[in-house]
């Protein structure tokens, strides 16, 4: 053969073989079966209904290797602690602890000793860092979702709402007969609370005032979603604040005289001149129902005999605890109304119940750098955890607490032993910073050290000395490093803990709408029902019976790719070294 023709045939061949490589290269996502750069807006329904079944059998089979018995939670209590991160958690302890005369690091949260913990990870199928829409509908309805959508999947539009909805606890709860419950410290319409109950695409939909004209004969808003339609409509308790999304009147005289700035404090006031807890009290027509919006009300109810009681003690969000109005004519605490609820709830020979709890302002006080009013929020959600334990019966109830969220704070620098958490987080002889600090957020403003800063020579990075400023003012905000009007969100991991029947459920690092399906199983209601034998005596767990079958273990699905990606890199090498024998 002519050096010519050989030249010709071998260079036929690299291109049939490079050509067949590309197509490997580019084809390995079909091949895998899974894309590693999956976009998340392909998300759908049935992807997180799978990935939460996937990984509540996974926690099963390691139950099943130790002879551990399915167990049944009669009730369920989940307490959400709004932005309440890791960092809060810490802070927030030795802020208890310290408010008691203590040095703090020692102290313990109530939830602390909790049996079981583990992580959940928050982000949003469209976000890193996430809303408290896309996460509660997460946790509450075990779908995750868009940023800003509320009860509904990934996929819904202006159009397609009835098909995008998804079904929440609250929901599973009811169709076992039990009772239900939500207790929040927001506007009972935010979205934490609104995720128990309503299903729309934007949470700020809270009256109808906030949805534009074209979509107002397609959406209702969140308010009348809750007294109009299930689940909420059946609730037994609804507590909070949000009288103005209500159309609800209040004498001015019991307005808070404290006003917070934020995007958090903008609250809808309804202009279709209904007053929808009117239009409450006619559907409760002939039951023992009753409206409250003081916390004298709330103390003269006849809590073991209403059977509905809505309260809302706020025209916007409630007081932050630190400047709530404690008198008889104010806002009754967070505590307070868990115990309310839960005496409404918890009655003799009924199926159990369902209960949400949430410690909203904790959010908010971060949003505006305001550390001492969040941590003094994390004070009084331990307090609401630590009644909730005194009163029911821990042998049949499943008791959740968790964050939807983390924030943009740091706990700092090198504090001696008890040293004031808001304090500073270095010596004396050295200039001082906070030992709480936030990445961005509004503090950033009130520690530059004056408006000549911004010409284009200045030092941008001098400040205010921290002892110079009025750090006893109770709208005193903690430094932030960039100037934005809100603080943002933190995106990393928040705490799980888990106690009562099902509490092993929670264990490792797991996606957050996990958490419904833990009480979906322990509570013996909605998707994860089936699986648990306790639930019905002649039931068999589905995993047990293919638990031989290709696939059936969670290492299964590894071990195949794992496989398959070994016999690509073999074919890839090959065709290297064919290459090289070439050139």
């Amino acid at each position: 053969m002519s050096s010519s023709v050989k030249f010709a045939s071998n260079r036929l061949l690299l291109m049939l073989l490079s050509g067949l490589l590309f197509v490997l290269i580019c084809d390995i996502d079909r091949v895998l079966g899974a894309s590693v750069y999956k976009s998340p807006n392909l998300d759908d329904a049935r992807h997180w209904k799978r990935s939460a079944e996937n990984y509540l059998k996974q926690v099963l089979s390691y139950d099943e290797n130790r002879r551990m018995k399915p167990s049944v939670a009669k009730n369920v209590i989940i307490f959400i602690g709004d932005g309440m991160g890791v960092a809060s958690l810490s802070t927030g302890r030795i802020y208890k602890g310290q408010r008691a005369g203590r040095s703090g690091e020692e102290e313990q949260l109530s939830f602390d000793t909790f049996p079981n913990t583990g992580m959940s990870k928050t982000y949003n199928t469209d976000r890193q860092v996430p809303d408290s829409a896309g996460t509660a509908t997460a946790m509450f309805s075990g779908i995750k979702t868009r940023s800003g959508v509320v009860g509904a999947d990934y996929t819904i539009t202006e159009t397609n709402l009835e098909a995008a909805k998804v079904s929440s606890f609250m929901e599973w709860a009811q169709a076992e007969g039990k009772r239900t419950g939500i207790v929040t410290t927001t506007r009972i319409t935010h979205a934490t609370p609104a995720a128990c109950y309503a299903h729309t695409i934007n949470r700020n939909y809270e009256c109808g005032a906030k949805i534009p004209v074209g979509l107002k004969s397609r959406i209702k808003d969140i308010a009348r979603q809750m007294i109009e339609d299930e689940p909420g409509r059946n609730m037994n308790v609804m507590l909070g604040g949000g009288r103005n999304c209500f159309g609800a009147p209040v004498p001015d005289h019991l307005k808070s005289e404290y006003r917070f700035q934020g995007a958090m404090e903008k609250t809808c006031l309804r202009t279709d001149g209904r007053n929808l807890v009117d239009d409450w009290r006619v559907l409760k027509n002939g039951t023992k129902a009753q409206y409250v919006w003081k916390t004298e009300d709330l103390r003269q109810v006849e809590l073991d005999e209403v059977d509905y009681l809505l309260g809302l003690f706020a025209d916007d969000h409630m007081s932050y605890d630190t400047v709530r109005n404690r008198g008889d004519d104010g806002e009754p605490s967070l505590s307070e109304m868990t115990e309310a609820a839960i005496r409404v709830l918890q009655r003799p020979g009924s199926p159990g119940f369902a209960l949400m709890v949430e410690g909203g302002r904790i959010d908010h006080g971060h949003h505006q750098n305001h550390a001492h009013l969040a941590l003094a929020e994390v004070v009084e959600l331990d307090k609401a955890v630590e009644t909730a334990l005194k009163m029911v019966d821990l042998d049949e109830t499943l008791i959740l607490v968790t964050a939807d969220h983390s924030h943009a704070m740091t706990f700092n620098g090198y504090p001696d032993r008890g040293n004031d958490i808001l304090g500073f987080g270095n010596r004396p002889n050295a200039t001082p910073y906070e030992t709480i600090t936030y990445a961005n957020g509004p503090g950033f403003q009130q520690h530059r050290w004056n408006d000549t800063l911004l010409a284009e020579d200045a030092d941008w990075a001098t400040w205010v000395k921290v002892g110079q400023l009025n750090r006893s003012d109770i709208t005193y905000r903690h430094l932030a490093a960039f100037p934005l009007g809100d603080e943002t969100h933190g995106g990393e991991d928040v705490a799980v803990f888990a106690s009562g029947p099902g509490a092993s459920l929670v264990r490792g690092t797991f996606e957050q709408n996990y958490i419904a399906y833990v009480m979906s199983y322990a509570g013996c209601m909605g998707p994860a029902k089936r699986l648990n034998v306790a639930c019905d005596d002649d039931f068999r767990l589905e995993f047990n019976q293919s638990s031989g079958a290709a696939g059936s273990h969670p290492m299964a699905a590894i071990t195949i790719i794992t496989t398959t990606t070994t016999s690509i890199a073999l074919v890839i090498v090959r065709v290297a070294s064919i290459l090289r024998d070439l050139l």
